[in-house]
């Protein structure tokens, strides 16, 4: 029996990932879905479409969180917060530079140090978009999430400025 929900889908090939995966790995396929001259091209179009909207759907809704968290409705503990913070901004850049290190020290990564800066500035960013789009989908934990997500994004701007500056004079 295949059954299909917003929250769960029992069929293993129903899933959006296998499907993309089938479209792409199999040529006939991809010829009759993909490309200009595609017979069935307007799947791709729509696809496309319906993917473009998302980015300023998932931008309102962070814009919607900052604001709950601005507001304050429910406040996380102050360390709580701090913590996430703290691991976020301090931590994870720190363990990615080891891991990225690692890498090409095992040769994994060529030393290439725009990739390398790449690779780096992907452990100095904020949290995710989709975290607080989660938590407000399913309800649980959206006033907590939006407090943290507030003052993640508020301290980003200066996180992100001093870990790429150190990246940019460590790869130099």
């Amino acid at each position: 029996m295949i059954f299909c929900s917003v929250n769960k889908c029992d069929n293993f090939f129903f899933k959006p990932q296998i499907i993309g995966f089938i479209i792409g790995v199999i040529p006939q396929i991809r010829n009759l879905l993909i490309g200009n001259d595609a017979p069935l091209h307007v799947i791709e179009d729509s696809a496309s479409m319906l993917g473009n909207a998302a980015v300023p759907t998932v931008t309102l809704i962070l814009g919607a969180n900052l604001l709950k968290g601005l507001r304050g409705t429910s406040n996380p503990p102050l360390w709580t917060v701090v913590g996430i913070i703290v691991v976020r901004y301090i931590f994870l850049p720190l363990m990615g530079l080891a891991v990225v290190k690692g890498a090409i020290y095992l040769g994994l990564v060529k030393p290439n140090p725009l990739y390398q800066f790449v690779l780096l500035l992907q452990y100095a960013l904020p949290p995710a978009m989709n975290i607080g789009t989660i938590a407000q989908l399913f309800g649980a934990g959206e006033s907590e999430c939006s407090v943290i997500m507030l003052w993640t994004y508020a301290l980003a701007s200066v996180a992100v400025t001093l870990w790429s500056t150190y990246f940019l004079w460590l790869l130099s």
